[in-house]
């Protein structure tokens, strides 16, 4: 998405939330590569989202996408983005690096981490449709642990018949782990006071 405040001059009108700009270079960046324009151009696309008006950068053609598809493709986009930022940060607790060592016992890691990601999503978009909510109500972090626990509980369980009762209330436990979309409290901005990074020694004698 575009920063706020970007100074920018509309080139060409493609439709009402769609034109193309040109924007200055910044000097830091011509200082880096001097071969750099002091313009360049790139397309504007908005949309609305939650009430508020959104603005996107993209390089892709009018011709072959237009403003809402490019819209689209920016929240099929993001909603990877989150997936992938539930796998590193709730999976796999922020780790840097996968345990394995080995080519092969790598490629069986990514694939154990997809499988689990797609267990968890799936069996949290049935609760979420049992109760009349949206998949994305949920919240990831709580149901994982939930899920993860409750499968292990239910891998050792009998009768297997009862697997079905069991699933049913595995997704009514996820009932209470929706998101309260709360609106956020409106607090005036401000900047704080700078400190030094040094302490101040405020009754040592003055130098001579």
């Amino acid at each position: 998405p575009a920063r706020k405040n970007l100074v920018m001059e509309e080139v060409e009108r493609y439709g009402e939330h769609d034109r193309r700009v040109r924007m200055k270079v910044s000097p830091q960046a011509r200082k880096r590569n001097p071969a750099l324009p002091t313009h360049w151009e790139v397309r504007e696309v908005s949309y609305q989202s939650q009430g508020r008006i959104r603005s996107l950068l993209t390089s892709l053609p009018v011709e072959d996408y237009n403003a809402e598809a490019v819209a689209e493709l920016y929240l099929e986009r993001w909603e990877i983005e989150l997936g992938f930022r539930d796998i590193k940060s709730s999976m796999q607790q922020n780790a840097v690096t996968l345990r394995s060592k080995k080519v092969d016992l790598i490629y069986q890691e990514v694939w154990g981490l997809l499988l689990a990601y797609n267990i968890i999503r799936r069996e949290a978009s049935h609760a979420a449709i049992a109760f009349g909510r949206t998949p994305s109500d949920i919240r990831f972090k709580p149901a994982c642990q939930y899920i993860a626990v409750q499968l292990i509980v239910m891998a050792a369980a009998n009768p297997v018949s009862a697997t079905g009762r069991r699933l049913a209330e595995l997704r009514g436990g996820i009932g209470g782990m929706f998101l309260d979309h709360r609106p956020r409290p409106g607090r005036p901005r401000t900047v704080k006071i700078s400190k030094t990074r040094y302490p101040v020694d405020r009754k040592a004698a003055p130098l001579k």
